[in-house]
């Protein structure tokens, strides 16, 4: 008998910084999302995609419901591909 893991790993609350990559700088100057930890949680990767997809020019009323909602990020990045496929 092995010992083969039987259960999903657990979701990550900490996700890299989209907006510097994990790195916590951009260029010369410490990134304004996560401040230079190189990571953020999960409210402020859900407020973060939520912006970015304001800023491609989602449908303002749809996101208004997600920011009500708070739905998880692997949501949020479907929501994000069906918006700019849509477009």
């Amino acid at each position: 008998m092995n010992n083969i893991l039987t259960t999903p790993d657990p979701v990550t609350t900490h996700w890299d910084c989209p907006e510097c990559g994990g790195t916590g700088t951009l260029s010369p100057e410490i990134c304004p999302v996560c401040l230079g930890a190189k990571y953020i949680d999960l409210p402020t990767i859900t407020n973060w995609m939520l912006d970015f997809m304001e800023s491609r020019g989602c449908d303002r009323a749809e996101i208004d419901r997600l920011r009500t909602e708070s739905p998880d990020p692997l949501t949020l990045t479907f929501c994000l591909e069906v918006c700019i496929a849509l477009k």
